[in-house]
């Protein structure tokens, strides 16, 4: 959230779930939204190409940006949110569909749709029609197969609960010592009476192209980090999830991070006021820690031996994981290519002029927004 821990961060509001599609672009506008610039248009009629033109046009004039990336297709961008002005540019369309908030104070409304050539568009009607079922066809099917790897995985972590192997009394003691971690020596931080706000969004997501993450640039500029790793059911969530309530119980805001596959489950918390993180971390969202980091792996909770009679389940059920979570990335694969046939259909050489008029207007109301800040508070986070 502060441009103190990082200029760039990269991340996605959204996600292909086992749940199906999955949005927390209510997340994006953070902390303070001044200006929030909602796009609208069909497929290829340059929503994305006006968050990069802002979001490049921000960075080079020095301005901390959050970039959230698209899970159907992690070359483009969703939302740029610039946290130190209050402005955010986002794509309002389906299946995440936003409206500006407080239209003509707060958010307003920009449209692609008007510069396409509608003659053109009613001559490929049909083919718009049809290209547009395969790609909700496909996505839907995407959605089943990484269902069944959510509930195989579920599968796999309850053998961990049937054979007793996790000791419960290990896990709170190492969530014992990551609250110590974190929180010792930041007492005056606390607000009392004040509960923290939460800010719901994604650090990873499965995508065309695998699973796909950026905690680089979420996790480097943090002095103090914790990672938790092991395997699904030894208790990872559990450890992150007492962090991220101990957090909000002390009145601190906190960003919370939901696991790409299963949306109950919580992988990651960031909390920006004491630049600190708890991160599982396994696969798919690995990150290598570093000297001065606090390592806990849950491995040594686990009686192995009383898992052994269950081994050839476990292994069946980890089989069928795999099955189903890389045939809902191949049917991902599929729905972007339907789509890329949707954008070409759209897409026509006129509307490189609207895109880049928008991206110079909301540029300008930038510049309009940087100019009212003290100078003292350039590059500190807004309240």
């Amino acid at each position: 959230m502060s441009s103190r821990y990082a200029r760039v961060r990269r991340l996605f509001a959204s996600g292909n779930t086992g749940h199906g599609f999955r949005s927390y672009f209510d997340g994006i506008p953070w902390p303070e939204p001044r200006r929030v610039f909602v796009l609208k248009g069909g497929p290829g009629t340059g929503k994305s190409a006006v968050i990069r033109l802002v979001a490049e046009g921000l960075m080079e004039r020095g301005v901390a940006v959050e970039l959230f990336h698209c899970p159907s297709d992690p070359a483009s961008l969703d939302a740029v949110n610039a946290p130190d002005l209050g402005l955010v540019v986002l794509d309002g369309t389906p299946p995440h569909a936003v409206e500006p908030p407080l239209p003509g104070l707060v958010g307003r409304l920009l449209s692609l749709e008007a510069t396409a050539d509608r003659d053109l568009l009613a001559a490929r009607r049909e083919r718009i029609a049809a290209t547009g079922r395969l790609v909700r066809q496909r996505f839907q099917l995407a959605h089943r197969y990484l269902a069944l790897a959510r509930d195989a995985l579920g599968l796999y972590e309850d053998f961990y609960e049937h054979a007793g192997a996790l000791d419960q009394a290990a896990l709170e003691q190492a969530a014992h010592e990551i609250e110590a971690a974190i929180f010792d020596g930041h007492h005056r931080l606390r607000r009392p009476g004040r509960r923290g706000r939460v800010r719901r969004l994604f650090a990873s997501a499965v995508t065309p192209e695998g699973p796909r993450h950026f905690l680089d640039s979420l996790l480097d500029p943090l002095p103090r980090r914790v990672f938790v790793r092991g395997n699904p059911g030894t208790g990872c969530a559990v450890l992150v999830e007492r962090i991220a309530a101990a957090a909000l119980r002390r009145g601190y805001d906190i960003e919370a991070y939901t696991c790409g596959l299963d949306g109950r489950r919580l992988d990651h918390v960031i909390i920006p006021a004491l630049g600190a993180a708890v991160v599982h971390n396994a696969y798919p969202h690995t990150y290598e820690p570093k000297a001065g980091d606090l390592v806990i792996d849950t491995a040594a909770f686990v009686d192995v031996e009383s898992l052994e009679r269950y081994r050839e389940e476990m292994e069946v059920a980890q089989a069928l994981f795999g099955q189903a979570f890389d045939q809902g990335i191949w049917y991902l694969r599929r729905a972007l290519m339907a789509h890329q046939e949707l954008e070409q259909v759209y897409a026509t050489p006129e509307l490189r002029t609207q895109v880049e008029a928008y991206a110079r207007q909301i540029l300008a109301e930038a510049d309009a927004l940087r100019a009212r800040l003290p100078a003292a508070d350039e590059g500190q986070q807004l309240a």
